[in-house]
């Protein structure tokens, strides 16, 4: 699994402080050490929708819709994507830092989160996948130049 090799050898893990996050990184990392930082936790989606109140549908239904209203402006009781965008580029600012010191780092963060911090690393110059692995402790490798 390229996962397993690129965790092997990294090093320094970083885990969002959700604990799907941290949990992955145990397994994921058995004996080596990570740091746990609430600035790569996953963007929520609005949970709140009372406009759409007698509407029934499955709960993925609901969270497709849900990050759709979310991507038109409707963030009531979460984080915004403007806002969401700021922390990605602050968080793009951090792996670069820890790779400055480490070389090699591996984010075990969450999908949509991880696919608006790539935004920010290619804006730095950064080279990777142009779409980001969204699969479950799926790999996206980034390098500059």
């Amino acid at each position: 699994m390229e996962t397993l090799s690129k965790i092997k050898k990294a090093n320094i893990v970083i885990t969002s402080d959700l604990k799907r996050s941290i949990d992955s990184a145990k397994l994921l990392n058995l004996h080596g050490k990570y740091i746990t930082d609430p600035l790569f936790r996953e963007v929520e989606i609005p949970a709140n929708i009372s406009s759409l109140k007698g509407l029934t549908f499955k709960p993925a239904t609901w969270s497709v819709i849900s990050r759709l209203l979310w991507f038109c402006g409707y963030s009531r009781d979460c984080e915004s994507l403007i806002h969401a965008r700021v922390r990605a580029e602050k968080a793009a600012n951090v792996l670069v830092e820890y790779a400055k010191e480490h070389t090699n780092v591996v984010l075990v963060g969450h999908g949509f989160f991880n696919m608006l911090i790539a935004k920010e690393l290619r804006k730095m110059g950064f080279r990777g996948r142009r779409k980001t692995n969204s699969r479950h402790w799926g790999i996206t490798t980034f390098s500059l130049g």
